[in-house]
C-alpha cells in the first residue's frame, strides 16, 4: 500500500509546485501592444501539434507565436547575379539597368561595414583581394528604383 501511496503524492505535490527557470540570462519587457520574454541556457525546447493538442518541450515558453518568415517583396528585389562566387580577386555584378547607379555595402559577419561606395554600372564590380578569405555579405541597391539584392560571396585563396 504505501508503494502506491508514495508516487500518487510525488505526482501531486509535483503538480502543486510552479515551474521557473534557472538560466543564466533573461528579461522580460513590455509595451501596450506586445511582450517580449527571453532567456538563455535551455538546450533542447521543441514544439509538437496536432490537430487538438500542442505540446511543448523547454521552460520558457509564456506564448506561442507563429512566425512566417518573409523576404524582400519581389517588387522590391533586384535581378541582378554576382560571379564568380566563391571568388579570390573580384566580384562581378551583372543585371539590372545599364545605365543606373549603384550603392554596394560590403559588410563580414560580425556586422562590421567595410566597404560602402556609389558606383555607375559600367564599374559595377568589387575588388575583394584585400580582404581575409571569409564570408561576406554584399547588399547592391539600384539608386532611381531602390531595388535590392543581398549576396552572400565567399572569398576564398588563388
Amino acid at each position: 500500500m504505501t508503494r502506491l501511496i508514495f508516487p500518487i503524492f510525488f505526482l501531486i505535490s509535483y503538480n502543486l509546485i510552479s515551474q521557473s527557470v534557472i538560466s543564466s540570462s533573461g528579461n522580460s519587457n513590455s509595451s501596450d501592444d506586445y511582450t517580449i520574454s527571453w532567456t538563455i541556457g535551455e538546450l533542447a525546447i521543441s514544439t509538437i501539434n496536432n490537430s487538438d493538442i500542442t505540446l511543448t518541450q523547454g521552460f520558457h515558453q509564456p506564448l506561442i507565436v507563429d512566425v512566417i518568415p518573409t523576404g524582400i517583396e519581389s517588387s522590391f528585389l533586384l535581378e541582378m547575379k554576382a560571379f564568380p562566387n566563391p571568388t579570390f580577386d573580384r566580384v562581378i555584378f551583372e543585371g539590372g539597368d545599364p545605365v543606373g547607379i549603384y550603392h554596394i555595402r560590403m559588410i563580414d559577419k560580425l556586422g562590421r561595414i567595410l566597404e560602402e561606395k556609389s558606383l555607375p554600372y559600367e564599374d559595377l564590380f568589387l575588388e575583394m583581394t584585400r580582404y581575409e578569405n571569409g564570408t561576406y555579405l554584399v547588399e547592391v541597391v539600384e539608386n532611381e528604383t531602390g531595388k535590392r539584392k543581398i549576396f552572400n560571396i565567399v572569398k576564398t585563396q588563388k
